[in-house]
């Protein structure tokens, strides 16, 4: 049955965000639990280019480097929440046999480059071999 589950280093930017932009962070766990709670909705998850140019209140793209590299990976950005210069990303991954998304990060797209170098790019990787 299709499923979503937010990880706990997800939890904890969710609550980190919530100190520091409270805004923010109730406008994604809004979404979050819009998501929950729709089917059909959470099936956009893994159609990408879902809601460009802000034709849906969200875009889904796949993590290409990622999914060259065979991970499903994907991230997620809020237009509304884009457009009034809060700009983060909802990294996940999706597990196609289980029909389960994972919420994996919830980070500022500033300090987030999609590298591998990168410190929360090395924890979302870390996490998706748990999975």
């Amino acid at each position: 049955m299709i499923a979503l589950f937010v990880h706990d280093n997800a939890k904890a930017d969710l609550l980190a965000l919530r100190d520091s932009e409270p805004q923010a962070a109730g406008r994604i766990l809004a979404l979050l639990e819009q998501l929950e709670g729709d089917p059909d909705l959470l099936d956009r998850l893994t159609q990408h280019d879902y809601g460009a140019y802000s034709s849906a209140e969200f875009h889904v793209s796949k993590w290409q480097k990622q999914w060259r590299k065979g991970r499903d990976l994907w991230r997620l950005k809020v237009w509304d929440l884009d457009k009034k210069g809060l700009r983060y990303r909802i990294i996940y991954a999706f597990i196609p046999s289980k029909q389960h998304y994972y919420i994996l990060a919830i980070t500022p797209r500033r300090d987030f480059d999609y590298e591998e170098r990168d410190p929360i790019s090395q924890r979302i990787l870390r996490d998706y071999q748990e999975l």
